[in-house]
């Protein structure tokens, strides 16, 4: 067998991938593999997809005067083939890269404030999950406390104080100017890394990523992604793609 039908045969298992993954979603027009350089997901890999995606039209749709290929990809070419079908076949999914559900610092609403306070000190956080039932139902922060305190008085939170006494400031809807966000367990990190970027860019912060089985706040909390968890994403990347100062090619396996 040539170097070209190993390479169409194998471009063909990678179609198979993208068509199982997009499902219902892709409703003909560009190939699932156009579909898929324009996706999130194919940052790490999409400049190479696209040199094999070219080199696969000329293989499909052009022959040489004996009706042969008109061109012959290299071992090389195959081998980056074989590394992005891998990187499909095994999707970085965010909750990989977040603190599980059984990990997370969280708070009830029967919580006295101050002991939350004093925990969230003690490990860092500046904002941690309210549950009940193992569903999230809202957010305590510092800004919750000091926009309380603002508007009710310094003398207004006793020392036995509840967090439900913030009422609606816990609230997830946005409506104190801190954002969350609810996805689907199957999502990308990557997704999930432009989601922080696009609320930069509008100057509003999202604090928090939740991730329930299908995106749904009702659900289960499966696990919790913060801005950090997608900097030490980030991190992972460029150490992943750099060797002794050079950067390697984007075929590999892309790990975060």
């Amino acid at each position: 067998m040539s170097r070209s039908e190993i390479f169409l045969q194998k471009y063909r298992i990678l179609e198979g991938l993208l068509e199982k993954r997009y499902d219902s979603r892709h409703m003909g027009g560009p190939s699932v593999v156009y579909e898929y350089i324009r996706d999130e997901d194919s940052e790490p890999v999409r400049v190479d997809l696209d040199l094999l995606r070219e080199i696969r039209n000329l293989l499909s749709h052009n022959a040489g005067d004996d009706g042969g290929a008109v061109v012959e990809p290299s071992q090389e070419m195959i081998e980056r083939l074989e590394a992005i079908t891998e990187y499909v076949r095994k999707p970085r999914e965010a909750c990989k890269f977040g603190t599980p559900a059984s990990q997370v610092l969280s708070a009830h609403m029967n919580d006295p404030i101050y002991n939350v306070m004093r925990n969230m000190r003690k490990n860092g956080y500046s904002h941690v999950p309210v549950t009940e039932q193992g569903s999230v139902v809202g957010v305590f922060s510092v800004k919750n406390v000091f926009d309380y305190l603002a508007d009710a008085g310094l003398d207004s939170l006793a020392p036995d104080a509840r967090i439900s006494q913030l009422g609606e400031r816990i609230r997830l809807d946005g409506r104190t100017g801190e954002r969350y966000m609810f996805i689907a367990a199957d999502t990308s990190i990557l997704s999930v890394r432009r989601a922080f970027e696009r609320y930069t860019e509008k100057n509003s912060r999202l604090g928090m990523v939740f991730v329930t089985e299908t995106g749904s706040a009702s659900e289960q909390l499966i696990c919790m992604l913060t801005p950090w968890d997608v900097l030490s994403v980030d991190t992972a990347i460029k150490e992943a793609n750099e060797d002794d100062g050079e950067e390697k090619h984007p075929g590999g396996d892309g790990a975060l």
